[in-house]
């Protein structure tokens, strides 16, 4: 069971997340409907840690075994989707893989495609969290927690 409880006040969502570098750039899954990058990654089942989750994560995503894994940090965010409040903890996680994201054999998938990003261009995407891309572009230095509110739209 995925740790996303529902409340009356909105979501509370227990995630994990990868800055994954392979040989020409970062790795994202962009969402074709609404327009942005996110860090692939995904939901912490119940009893499940956290390194074990991104592993799971990746190799259900990209369909690769990752076990050179590094915590980087924790984010804390606080944003509105579809009408709901959300309070996400997000544990990021740095990894680095030997193939080309255009290499490995990803099923198609209608609302979102992988990607991999320049180090150059990624000034030019709308990366969410952007804390994310704030540790990316090493603009700020990396810490055990960030606490991160998104400006509705």
């Amino acid at each position: 069971m995925d740790l996303s409880i529902k409340s009356g006040d909105g979501m509370l969502n227990i995630r994990v997340g990868a800055i994954i570098k392979d040989k020409y750039g970062y790795c994202f899954h962009y969402d074709k409907k609404r327009d942005y990058y996110a860090l692939i990654g995904g939901r912490v089942k119940y009893y499940e840690s956290s390194d074990s989750a991104i592993k799971r994560e990746i190799k259900e995503e990209l369909g690769i075994q990752c076990d050179d894994i590094h915590f980087l940090s924790t984010i804390q965010n606080f944003f509105e989707y579809e009408s709901t409040s959300y309070h996400e903890i997000l544990f990021i996680y740095d990894v680095t893989i030997e193939e080309s994201l255009n290499d490995l054999n990803i099923p198609h998938n209608q609302k979102i495609d992988y990607v991999s990003v320049k180090l150059s261009d990624i000034p030019e995407i709308n990366l969410l969290p952007e804390k994310a891309k704030e540790i990316i572009l090493k603009k700020i230095d990396v810490q055990p927690l960030f606490i991160n509110r998104d400006k509705s739209k």
